[in-house]
């Protein structure tokens, strides 16, 4: 059964997001793909859906507020130490 009010919600954040198309990483940008798919039609809706998109225009702030592009972002990595043996 489709949840109206949460696909209320989902489209309209995607119509925020798709505002903010230039400042997307490649992965937030295949994410969001996905997701507007899913709503073209009825149906294979989920639940996370709007969080996914509320991460995504938060992490669009965030990255803004520390003067990052897009592309410094998704080029990041963090090395963690590892346990074990250093054979």
């Amino acid at each position: 059964m489709v949840q109206l009010v949460n696909r209320a919600e989902v489209l309209g954040l995607l119509d925020e997001v798709g505002e903010l198309a230039d400042q997307l990483t490649p992965n937030e940008r295949e994410m969001v793909s996905t997701i507007k798919a899913k709503y073209d039609g009825l149906g294979d809706e989920s639940f996370d859906d709007k969080i996914c998109i509320e991460v995504i225009i938060r992490n669009v702030g965030i990255r803004e507020g520390f003067g990052m592009k897009p592309s410094e972002a998704a080029m990041r990595s963090i090395d963690l130490p590892t346990e074990g043996g250093d054979e």
